[in-house]
């Protein structure tokens, strides 16, 4: 069913084996329609858009739409359109909330994390990280190429819109704290004495980098206030949040030294105060002892319309200076605010901590009133005004929470939708997230590792009251020497795509993630380590993480070419593979594809370096730019390439004595083409994963795009499926190979990919998206994995969203018959009459009426008559109220009793 149920539709299945793990951060989940009728949420695992609607007691979950992969925001522009944007994707699916069918899809470049509408006339403003920019569509014209606001900043995130909209606010998500790294060879001999000071036991630390931080003078100091200007010689931007002027589309204003990280934001719909979210890294102080139990704080920042900002801790009760706190301490604690958002009035702020779930409500002033349990992993958090309630999105499970906005009581769970996710995943997610794992409730894994990524910064986690470790087992270099525990700066490295890279940690310090469970208390300030079922769990989760694909290779997975002088990621390519460079070997001894290491270490003279290195994977070198370590450069970020992130782009870094190039030009040609080929390094992950291309007629569209999608599955990077509707029933193909599809009605036997095509029209559109290997069948015919195809299961009166729901046992949800609800509607579609079965568990006054997709009352079937307990059948002739028959499409019989409301989809075919 469709309907609400206490507890999440799941099919997991035993292995992984038809879901990929991406776990994109969720920016806006959660919105309302303007009209107040619907709330629309993403169901991120299963790549759809959830409808629910509120004209009940509580929401009433009555359409599920296929949008791209990776949904992360939704924003409502009208009460009949919807546009979701597909992070993975790298798309926006534009959804008309009439027909609950995808229109149209826009493609806005790589990893777009947010939507909103403002100025006049009225324009869509989407926030694109990878591109550090803004694009804005006109939803009138969506053929009309975007304009382009230049952001500056790395990774423009959440996005919010003035009330009166005439602005529009965006959040950068790696704003950095102005912090770099020095060099080995820049830090010299004059690094601040080590505090706590040097283990006397401990041999001379090696030479390492420093992290230093550029005051508001523009001045930059160590931690002990020693100046290092003639050092650095660039400076670095401060925006943490801009405000664009969304008529003139310029950036009016830019505020700066808010948080390292930002991750929440809305607007005040009163004073147009802005409140954003965020951690603030504490990576300029040296050493793990210095930080244990307080690496970041947790903030929110209030920044007026005109004026300074004030800034505020999430977590002002936590005393730091005792280290693991008491229990009520971490039970009381805010982490990972992900959610945020303004109550109509402006008197309250709600925050979604997703380490703790737990939602904050805040005074206008940021001040914490109150700390509120909510559904597990709450990422997304929205106030209706007009019933007086809050939503609250659950990560973890899948979930949307109903909560009083008077008594901050939960109200009600119920399922977004279908969560197709494998229980290891489920159940480690907790532990990746979860605050139970640090001293003082707000830190965890992935306060650092932002959605198992990385924080785009350094840290010197060394300890010089450490003790050395000796080199891991396996490692073929004869002159490796054991590790210091004065290792200098490191930037967070990703935690995707780790299977098959070796071991861990720049130095390779880490033979496994069951080594880093000391970080739980050395870093994080636990009293004990994870037990070793929660270690299991933690690695589970992290484990099968994976990148995207790489935006800068051709949809066809080669690299792109380009004329002799310019560089070519084609041509670096052919020399990564077979030029020897490095004494006789070629680049790809060491960094050997697919992941871009042999999983060895590197002794410290063969790198000229005072540190023995691992050789590390190349899969997200083209994350990294956006640095120049070159006079007057103003930078978007302090750390770029290496293990210090000294080393500002890959060119200067393939200056390295030990490299073999070309005398003069022609060697400089050879590294630009090699830095085009690094930073085009495949992920794993083909490019056509997640494309998409919507059909709005059977001759409309870009062909030559499907051509390639099907050409890529016919060569094994991915599977193709299509999505549709067909006689107003939505529909869904799988691409089967040799031009040949199969559908989710098992009778409708093989079509071609022009019959298939043939089904696109107005209203009708059809969209093929790129999908993962072995998901196709989930995704694209059986998506609940029960055997059963979506169609087929569509026709019987069963949900293809609840595995326990099925053509064989109709009226089954969650595991067992219900006692009371609806069980069937048949024939479904249907032509003339379609029968309601239903049944009572005791005498009851019941409702039964008929709605469209708007939610709008079509025809009473029987109002408030009082009926027997037990099973009931009534027809319905397919008329509205005054006898009128209705037009083909889907409608929607509804059941009220005084213990439930429940619903069906039912289809008029004509």
């Amino acid at each position: 069913m469709l309907t609400a149920a206490p507890r999440a539709l799941i099919s997991r299945p035993d292995a992984n084996t038809d879901f990929v793990h991406f776990e994109s951060g969720h920016v806006h989940p959660v919105a309302l329609t303007p009209d107040g009728t619907m709330l629309l949420v993403v169901n991120t695992p299963d790549a759809r858009l959830s409808v629910f609607d509120l004209t009940g007691a509580f929401p009433q979950r009555i359409a599920e739409i296929p949008v791209g992969l990776e949904p992360v925001s939704v924003a409502a522009r009208s009460a009949t359109e919807a546009w979701v944007v597909n992070q993975l994707s790298d798309d926006v699916s534009v959804v008309d909330l009439t027909t609950m069918h995808v229109r149209a899809t826009i493609r806005t470049g790589d990893e777009p994390h947010d939507v909103v509408f403002a100025g006049a006339p009225l324009r869509a403003f989407v926030s694109v990280g990878e591109e550090d920019a803004i694009k804005v569509y006109d939803p009138a014209n969506l053929a009309a190429p975007p304009q382009v606001i230049a952001i500056p900043g790395r990774q423009p995130r959440a996005l919010a819109r003035s009330s009166d909209g005439n602005s529009v606010h965006a959040a950068i998500l790696f704003a950095g704290n102005r912090t770099t790294s020095l060099s080995e060879a820049e830090a010299g001999d004059s690094l601040p004495p080590p505090n706590p000071p040097k283990s006397p036991s401990l041999p001379a630390a090696p030479k390492v980098g420093l992290i230093v931080k550029q005051d508001a003078q523009g001045n930059w100091r160590d931690e002990s206030g020693k100046l290092w200007n003639s050092k650095v010689r660039y400076s670095l931007h401060e925006a943490d949040v801009v405000r664009i002027d969304a008529n003139t589309r310029v950036i009016t204003r830019v505020v700066g030294d808010l948080a390292a990280v930002n991750l929440g934001l809305d607007v005040d719909p009163v004073s147009g105060t802005l409140a954003t979210t965020g951690h603030e890294a504490r990576n300029a102080v040296r050493f793990e002892p210095n930080l244990r139990g307080r690496n970041i704080d947790t903030r929110i920042a209030l920044v007026p319309p005109t004026g300074p900002a004030t800034q505020a801790l999430l977590n002002p009760h936590v005393n730091y200076s005792v280290t693991p706190g008491p229990q009520s301490e971490r039970d009381s604690a805010l982490g990972m605010p992900t959610g945020v958002a303004w109550s109509p009035d402006g008197q309250r702020l709600y925050v979604t901590a997703l380490s703790n779930d737990q939602m904050g409500v805040l005074s206008s002033s940021g001040a914490v009133l109150a700390r509120v349990r909510t559904v597990q992993g709450p990422t997304g958090v929205v106030a209706d005004a007009a019933r007086g309630r809050i939503y609250v999105v659950g990560r973890h499970r899948n979930e949307l929470q109903t909560l009083s906005a008077a008594s901050l009581g939960s109200l009600a769970i119920a399922p977004i939708g279908h969560d197709p996710t494998p229980d290891d995943i489920v159940n480690g997610r907790r532990k990746f997230y979860g605050g139970f794992t640090s001293g003082h409730g707000e830190h965890s894994c992935a306060s650092c590792h932002l959605f198992g990524d990385m924080d785009n910064l350094a840290w010197d986690l060394g300890d010089p009251q450490g003790v050395m470790e000796d080199m891991p087992p396996g490692m073929l270099d004869p002159f490796l020497t054991p590790f210091h525990p004065m290792k200098g700066p490191m930037t967070t490295q990703s935690l995707r795509g780790l299977p098959g890279t070796g071991v861990l940690h720049w130095r390779g310090d880490r033979a496994d993630l069951q080594a880093f469970n000391g970080a739980f208390v050395g870093l994080l300030g636990r009293a004990t380590v994870l037990p070793d079922s929660q270690m299991s769990a933690f690695a589970d989760f992290v484990m099968p993480l994976r990148y995207p694909p790489n935006p800068r290779q051709n949809l066809d997975r080669t690299m792109p070419d380009a004329l002799a002088g310019r560089p070519s990621a084609r041509r670096g390519q052919t020399f990564f593979m077979n030029t020897p460079v490095d004494g006789g070997q070629t680049c790809n001894f060491c960094h050997t594809v697919p992941t871009g290491t042999n999983g060895q270490m590197i002794n410290r003279t063969a790198l000229l370096e005072a540190q023995d290195m691992k050789i590390p994977q190349l899969r997200n070198m083209y994350k990294k730019t956006g640095f120049r370590d070159s006079i007057g450069s103003v930078n978007k970020r302090g750390f770029g390439f290496i293990h210090s992130g000294a080393a500002d782009n890959l060119f200067e870094f393939l200056k390295f004595p030990g490299f073999t190039f070309a005398p003069g030009a022609p060697g400089n040609d050879q590294r630009r083409d090699m830095e085009a080929f690094m930073l085009a390094f495949d992920t794993g992950l083909a490019p056509a994963v997640g494309a998409q291309v919507t059909f709005m007629s059977p001759a409309g569209g870009e062909s030559a795009r499907l051509d390639t999608l099907l050409a890529r599955a016919d060569a094994g990077d991915c599977e193709v499926i299509a999505k549709g509707r067909a006689a107003g029933m939505p529909r869904g193909w799988r691409y089967a190979g040799a031009g040949q599809w199969e559908g989710d009605l098992l009778a409708e036997g093989a079509r071609t990919t022009a019959q298939v095509r043939a089904t696109a029209g107005a209203g009708s559109e059809l969209t093929v998206t790129g999908v993962p290997l072995g998901s196709g069948v989930r995704m694209g015919l059986d998506r609940d994995r029960d055997g059963y195809r979506d169609g087929d299961e569509l026709v019987a009166g069963s949900d293809p969203g609840n595995p326990a729901s099925t053509p064989a046992n109709v009226g089954v949800a969650s595991g067992q018959r219900l006692a009371s609800g609806l069980r069937a509607v048949r024939p479904n579609p249907f032509r003339s009459t379609a029968e309601v079965e239903f049944a009572l568990s005791r005498d009851s006054e019941v409702d039964l009426t008929v709605h469209d997709l708007m939610g709008r009352e079509v025809r009473s079937l029987i109002r408030g008559r009082t009926l027997a307990a037990g099973s009931h059948r009534l027809g319905w002739d397919g008329r509205e109220q005054r006898g009128a028959a209705v037009a083909a499409g889907v409608y929607f019989i509804r059941l009220r009793t005084p213990d439930e409301t429940s619903t069906r989809i039912v289809v008029r075919i004509p």
